[in-house]
């Protein structure tokens, strides 16, 4: 008899559900299963993930969809978590920073959590070079590596220059304070976050008191983070056109 059995007895969760999906394929859970089964997301994302390299000799499948790559992984990242092959934690991250929609945010939570670290990131985007999306990901690590609130401060006066806005000031003194980017005549503020796993916490202590202090001034203020910049610049020039259009407070 072939093909992968389950007992009556032995409910179908979603970890059987995933143990069924990499044997029948002979593969290995890789990108949101893998993520998911490490841990580091809540949810168990369909369709499951699994690479397999030869695609032909798995067993039928009936349960669901699954994105099945043909892949073989370099064995420094493929492991066994609890009886499963699942890729290792830094190649997960890397895979899904290059599958998932908000790769960036996802690859900064697991940086920021100390699941990962920029070198074994590299690692990873060093042995899988030329695969699909590692070029993406490669952009990100590099992104992590660097100071990416700097480089996110560069990407908003780029949008702010292609949006033909002016009358903005670059570190504008504001009590002890600089703010990133300021209108003082609209009594506006811009402040930009790179990735959160490069904050620390005298730094965030001190950005409150900053907010705090441009409340109690009356100044209007947005924040906006490296990946809403890249993810959606739109929608950040429209919310600060929405500002400098407005009535003053």
């Amino acid at each position: 008899m072939t093909g992968i059995h389950r007992s009556a007895s032995h409910p179908l969760t979603e970890a059987v559900l995933v143990r069924a999906a990499v044997a029948a394929h002979r593969g290995v859970a890789d990108r949101t299963t893998a993520a998911w089964w490490h841990g580091l997301l809540d949810d168990l994302a369909y369709p499951l993930t699994v690479s397999a390299f030869d695609r032909t000799r798995g067993a039928r499948w009936p349960l669901g969809p699954v994105d099945l790559l043909r892949r073989r992984y370099h064995e420094d990242d493929v492991t066994l978590v609890r009886g499963l092959p699942v890729t290792t934690l830094p190649a997960t991250a890397v895979f899904c920073a290059a599958s998932m929609k908000d790769g960036s945010q996802f690859l900064d939570r697991v940086l920021q959590i100390g699941a990962v670290s920029v070198d074994e990131l590299g690692d990873v985007i060093d042995r899988t070079s030329g695969w699909k999306g590692m070029a993406a990901a490669r952009r990100l690590v590099a992104v992590a590596a660097e100071d990416s609130e700097s480089e996110a401060e560069r990407i908003f006066v780029r949008l702010l220059r292609d949006a033909g806005i002016t009358g903005w000031v670059q570190q504008f003194p504001f009590g002890p304070w600089r703010l990133d980017f300021a209108w003082p005549e609209r009594q506006f503020a811009v402040e930009i976050d790179g990735w959160a796993f490069h904050h620390q916490q005298p730094r965030f202590r001190s950005d409150r008191a900053k907010y705090n202090a441009l409340d109690d001034a009356r100044w209007r203020k947005k924040v906006y983070t490296w990946h809403q910049l890249v993810d959606s610049p739109g929608g950040v020039i429209d919310e600060v056109l929405g500002v400098l259009n407005s009535e003053p407070r």
